[in-house]
Order: structure tokens, then C-alpha cells, then sequence
């Protein structure tokens, strides 16, 4: 006799189907719901289940906050150079718990001052995943000098003020580090796509075609980032540097690129969003302390 409308449906999925592939997790959820509901009602539970799964992922991936301004007791004792006093203690990365010392040389021969660390975070269909930890190194002498305008300002008002936010992105004013602690493994194309996106627009836009021609040369100087690696940009004197794990040094003579880079993290509109901009500058009231 000729079989319900439901049975003709199943029995392409039962045929040939032998007990051990109907108690996979796959066939579970997906082909056959609870066991005893029409096939449909499978699909839809199988929809449901991932929809359960991504609301729980939505609810427990990361969310960058902006950090408070942090008391002078956090700055550690400090040790005086130049007649200013550094502070010492390190930063960590609250999400990541990614620690940054207070100086490194990055790719100087001087040591640069920690002013402040962020977390990049990546959001796919709605749940964020950890990038890398940032730390944004500085010359404390050029920086007190650049920024002298701003001394005694409030890290509250800073945050807000776009006129101290066009003087980090200037690339010949003071030497500016990013280093880069990535948290995650990224392969180079999947980098190489990231950075080009931004750079590729502002280049651009400061140089036309020319310009996108030399962020092209840029990124094929990136490569497979591992969790645990840095990768360093170096800004000083109207030129970037970069520095990949087991790669050499490559500079880069161009002002645009340079400042292109800066405004991917402190434009006004940056690439890496309002919070890690705003939490990269933590430290800058304390240049001036004696």
C-alpha cells in the first residue's frame, strides 16, 4: 500500500541508515528532533538548539569597558628620570589579563612609557572573540612636549577631547609604540585583510591610488601570528616600522601610512572602537608628575 506523505519524506533519511549513524548527535538534532516527531520538527529542534548555544555565547563572550581613572596608589613607587617621576607598576588587560610593563624599547634603543592597554575584540554573528591585547608606548620627554596644552587635564576630559586625539595621530611630533600580544592564532591573510581594509581607505583617501599601492607592499610584510606572539608598529619621525615574530625589521618612509596607522586607534572614528582608544590613554595626566 502506498505510504503516508510523512513516511515518503522520512525514508530518504532512514534508508541505509544502521543504528550507530541515527545515535550521532548530528541525526539527533538535525534529522530526526526527539526520535518520534515528523522530520521537520527535527530541523526545527535542531534550529532551536543552536539558537540556545548562541544566545549562551552572546551572554558570556567578553565587553570592552572604558576604565576607570585609576588612583595615584596603582602607580607603583615610581622611579624619577629626567625630573619626572615614571610610573612602575605594570598594566594588565582586565578581559585577557594580559600584563604590559611600564617601559619597553619596543624597536628603540630608548625606553618608552607605558600611557595605556586595550583589548581588541572581534564580533562574529554577534559574539565577540578576544584578538589581541595592546599595549601604546611613548617617549615621555617628546610627549610632555607635544602635549603640553593638556597638562593637568583630567583622563575624563581627555577622553572627550579630539583636538589631544589629532596630536597622537600625527606621526613626527613624539615616538609612538603599539605592541600587539595577540591572544588567538591569526593566520597572515585573514591580518593582511584586516589592516588593508582600514589603511587601504585612509591611504586613499591622502594619496589616491598611490597610496593603496603602498599599503599593498605594507601588509605582505605580515605574517602568521601564534597565540602569545607581539607584533610591533613603531612610529617616529614621520615613519612605521614594523616587526613580525622571525622577520626583520621593515620601514616604512611614509607619513601617511604612519598616521594612517595612528588613526586606526585614536582617529575619530577608529577602527578598533571608542573603548580601546579611550583606555590606550589612561596614563597620560601622570607625564607631568614630579
Amino acid at each position: 500500500t502506498m505510504g503516508s506523505v510523512e513516511e515518503g519524506l522520512r525514508k530518504p533519511l532512514l534508508d541505509g541508515d544502521d543504528t550507530k549513524s541515527k545515535s550521532t548527535a548530528c541525526y539527533t538534532l538535525f534529522c530526526n528532533g526527539f526520535g518520534t516527531l515528523p522530520f521537520y520538527y527535527g530541523y526545527a529542534y535542531g534550529a532551536l538548539t543552536l539558537l540556545v548555544f548562541y544566545v549562551a555565547a552572546s551572554a558570556l563572550s567578553p565587553s570592552a569597558e572604558v576604565v576607570k581613572a585609576p588612583s595615584s596608589t596603582s602607580y607603583g613607587a615610581g622611579i624619577v628620570r629626567s625630573g619626572y617621576r615614571w610610573p612602575t607598576a605594570p598594566i594588565t588587560e582586565p578581559i585577557s589579563k594580559t600584563s604590559f610593563p611600564f617601559e619597553s624599547k619596543g624597536l628603540s634603543t630608548e625606553s618608552g612609557m607605558l600611557l595605556g592597554v586595550g583589548i581588541r575584540l572581534k564580533k562574529v554573528v554577534g559574539v565577540n572573540f578576544k584578538v589581541y591585547a595592546v599595549g601604546f608606548y611613548v617617549n615621555p620627554a617628546g610627549a610632555r612636549s607635544a602635549l603640553r596644552a593638556h597638562q593637568g587635564e583630567s583622563l575624563e576630559s581627555l577622553r572627550k577631547n579630539e583636538k589631544f586625539y589629532s596630536k597622537l595621530t600625527n606621526p613626527s611630533n613624539f615616538r609612538k609604540t603599539l605592541e600587539l600580544k595577540f591572544l588567538r592564532s591569526v593566520g597572515k591573510e585573514k591580518l593582511v585583510d584586516t589592516f588593508n581594509e582600514g589603511l587601504a581607505v585612509r591611504m586613499r583617501k591622502a594619496l589616491g591610488e598611490r597610496g593603496v599601492a603602498i599599503v599593498n607592499d605594507f601588509v605582505q610584510h605580515f605574517g602568521d601570528m601564534k597565540s602569545g606572539e607581539t607584533l610591533i608598529f613603531h612610529i617616529e619621525k614621520g615613519a612605521l616600522s614594523i616587526k613580525v615574530p622571525n622577520k626583520s625589521v621593515v620601514k616604512f618612509s611614509s607619513p601617511e601610512l604612519a598616521s594612517s596607522m595612528l588613526d586606526l586607534y585614536f582617529g575619530l572614528k577608529p577602527t578598533v572602537g571608542e573603548d580601546l582608544k579611550k583606555n590606550l590613554i589612561e596614563r597620560v595626566p601622570v607625564l607631568w608628575r614630579k
